[in-house]
């Protein structure tokens, strides 16, 4: 079986072991000290949290994804049904568990195939509902810290500065969150930018709210031990000058070593030593898998916003304005690549980190170069 996994959240064997965070995060939470943990995506962020309060046997765990909640209503909802969750977990009846938002008119249905339950909670209809209102959700959860150790995880939290209303809706979880000083809040982003601005900025709510922590990524040494341990497993011996391509094409990201370990091991025999031209083997299987994906990203595209997207693969995004970047992406204009740029970014093909422009994915840059537009 493949031992290398991607775009999930890993623990115990599967988790890249890196002592010195966990002991920072674990620090954290025995403190209850309230955290903004910042990094880009794939960096491992979400496993590395929950793999630090899994450590904590006493610390229960509040999951909250804020990606995708365009309103209060449904940041309410998946707060509220995170929390009915975590009751279930512990053992509580469906009737203590559903007492507590009982004024919300939760549902709970049982998976027949593995007899756990899930909730819902549907507040769409309710017009009495406002971002003041969050403060009734999150009561319950203040309540509970009051009786287990408990850490609340906000996942992709930068997500909420898109929502409508969302200055009230900060503002409204800023203002209960500090009347919980027995619960351990855990901010996750990967937009640096905009987590900046929610707990960077002197007039947000959340300014100075919370000790920061940055992920970044994995040692190379002590990751390639880790990736080399699991190709030999399944007899297969990865070559030095393999392993740092493997870094290099995949820029260090930890998922992205993965998925690139993943298609190297899938296109490999027991046995065999790895050398550069296997990673190569595996890099244009991950295009071919990715092909139709990205050919869709691309039809969504205005032909000028295509150059600027190959302009950035093949000249970098350092300077996207710059004559030669110009040239490089046949755009007459700046201000056209700026434009451009703008809506690349809003749809989440490429972000600015504190140097450049960089792709969501180093392999849809290597695609757009060896099978896209560009190739």
């Amino acid at each position: 079986m493949n031992p290398f996994q991607h775009g999930v959240v890993v623990s115990g064997e599967d988790f890249c072991p890196r002592p010195e965070l966990l002991r920072e995060l674990q620090g954290h939470i025995d403190a209850r000290q309230n955290c903004v943990i910042r990094g880009g995506r794939r960096m491992g962020k979400t496993s590395a949290v929950l793999e630090a309060i899994h450590s904590r046997r006493k610390a229960g765990c509040i999951f909250i994804n804020c990606w995708g909640k365009t309103s209060p209503v449904a940041l309410a909802e998946s707060i509220a049904e995170s929390f009915l969750a975590y009751q279930s977990r512990r053992g509580l009846s469906l009737k203590r568990v559903l007492e507590g938002f009982a004024h919300m008119r939760p549902n709970a249905t049982i998976d027949p195939q593995t007899g756990q339950p899930s909730f819902s909670i549907d507040l769409a209809g309710r017009r009495d509902f406002n971002p003041k209102s969050l403060e009734r959700v999150l009561g319950p959860i203040g309540d509970e810290g009051k009786n287990h150790p408990l850490v609340v995880v906000f996942d992709e939290f930068q997500a909420l500065m898109d929502m409508e209303q969302h200055e009230s809706v900060i503002a409204t979880l800023r203002g209960a969150i500090q009347l919980q000083p027995q619960v351990t809040y855990f901010y996750l982003g990967s937009v640096r930018n905009l987590m900046d601005a929610v707990f960077n900025d002197p007039r947000q709510p959340f300014f100075k709210s919370a000790a920061s922590v940055s992920i970044g990524p994995i040692d190379r040494s002590s990751f390639s031990i880790y990736l080399i341990k699991k190709f030999r497993q399944s007899r297969r011996q990865p070559s030095s000058s393999a392993m740092n391509l493997i870094f290099e094409m995949a820029h260090d990201t930890t998922g992205d070593v993965q998925q690139l370990c993943s298609a190297l091991w899938n296109c490999t025999e027991a046995g065999q030593k790895i050398e550069e031209a296997d990673v190569y083997a595996a890099l244009a299987r991950i295009h071919q898998s990715e092909n139709e994906s990205n050919m869709r990203i691309i039809d969504i595209l205005t032909p000028g916003q295509v150059k600027v997207l190959v302009g950035l693969a093949k000249a970098g995004g350092a300077h996207p304005t710059s004559k030669a970047f110009l040239e490089a992406s046949g755009v007459a204009q700046p201000s056209s690549v700026t434009k451009a740029i703008a809506r690349l970014e809003s749809e989440g093909l490429i972000f600015h980190d504190s140097k450049e422009y960089q792709f969501f994915s180093p392999f849809f840059r290597t695609w757009l170069l060896s099978m896209g537009p560009a190739a």
